[in-house]
């Protein structure tokens, strides 16, 4: 039985045409970069523009490495062309120096940006992007093992933060209060002891954590460890660098572009189609949420309203990269719950069941 909400949507759906298409975030600023300048030259500017572009590349593609392509370097030669506007702010380096400069502030164009990453097959870093979860233990000479904190390690926990949101990937630190002190200990981060660290970061509820090692040589170099978790594969890596910052950069740098590669997708010219279906959509509101929210992810294309019975609304996605990547954003929002299928909502290929839900 058709409810009384499909009468009501249909002039809704006539206005948008059936058709919705993605352009929302939940990550914001990918398509900003704040560089340090030296003054307000022509020659700065220019040169603070291309890094900027390049920035801005990293962020949205999740991979350092497209700045080694010929291609990429070509376009950031001539980043002006990106630019929507652009001004300068004062500035302070992170780090223990803290030293106060000048930056300019750049705003790129979302469109150009994107169609250079297409017409390069770029890779696309979805803006809906998984809090990392970082435990992180440091070796002292004066202090022995220590969980880094905001109380402890100001300085280290802020080249941490900096460097995470230069790669625009949100950062989750531990609350290190009694009851992680009693699951967790230094010791046991420090052995990268896999039962406890399990069991400590499940209270966080994450999809992805780390845990780092680090302590300085008798020779002054930074040298350290990581163990990357990331929805059942581990991943480890030993770090070397001469200074804190270097360190931290390294451990970012190298942490983001595993973590992006998993989320990540290199938009297809043939587009996919998925059929979802998603129940307890009882009022306008929960279906402008719905909807609203597919559109805001980059790997759907458009989104087309098949029907609406009872409280339960039939959809047909069209999507740029593989339904899989697409399964994994929608069991990670709060708000949709997968349920079984029934062998009729299972008769047709690439079809699936959500109930949609405020947290």
């Amino acid at each position: 039985m058709k409810s009384s909400l499909l009468l009501k949507i249909v002039p809704l759906l006539w206005i948008v045409g059936f058709s919705l298409v993605a352009n929302a975030t939940s990550v914001t600023n990918l398509y900003q970069a704040q560089v340090p300048v030296a003054d307000q030259s022509v020659a700065e500017r220019s040169r603070a523009l291309r890094i900027g572009l390049g920035k801005v590349l990293v962020k949205v593609t999740g991979n350092s490495a497209v700045l080694a392509d010929p291609e990429i370097l070509q376009a950031m030669a001539g980043a002006e062309g990106y630019v929507t506007e652009y001004g300068y702010v004062s500035y302070s380096e992170p780090g223990e120096s803290g030293a106060n400069g000048l930056a300019l502030n750049i705003h790129f164009a979302e469109t150009s940006v994107d169609r250079l990453m297409r017409r390069e097959h770029l890779q696309v870093w979805p803006s809906d992007r998984p809090e990392l979860l970082v435990w992180m233990v440091i070796d002292s000479a004066d202090g022995g093992r220590q969980f880094v904190s905001a109380d402890d390690q100001p300085t280290l926990l802020g080249l941490l933060d900096y460097a995470m949101k230069e790669r625009a990937a949100p950062l989750l630190m531990p609350l290190l209060d009694l009851t992680d002190r009693m699951t967790l200990t230094e010791e046991d981060a420090w052995n990268f002891n896999l039962e406890k660290l399990t069991e400590a970061s499940a209270r966080y509820n994450s999809h992805a954590w780390m845990v780092v090692r680090l302590y300085q040589s008798a020779t002054g170099q930074w040298r350290g460890a990581r163990l990357l978790k990331l929805e059942g594969s581990d991943n480890l890596r030993s770090l070397v660098a001469d200074s804190p910052a270097l360190l931290v950069d390294q451990l970012v740098g190298e942490t983001v572009d595993s973590l992006a590669s998993r989320y990540a997708f290199v938009p297809q010219s043939t587009d996919q189609e998925l059929v979802l279906n998603v129940d307890h959509v009882e009022t306008y509101q929960s279906f402008s949420d719905v909807t609203s929210y597919l559109e805001s992810l980059e790997l759907v294309s458009s989104v087309i309203v098949d029907y609406v019975d009872e409280d339960r609304l039939g959809l047909r996605l069209s999507m740029e990269g593989d339904a899989s990547l697409l399964l994994d954003t929608l069991r990670r929002d709060g708000r949709m719950t997968e349920k079984v299928a029934s062998v009729v909502d299972g008769a047709v290929p690439n079809t699936y069941l959500f109930s949609w839900g405020r947290p």
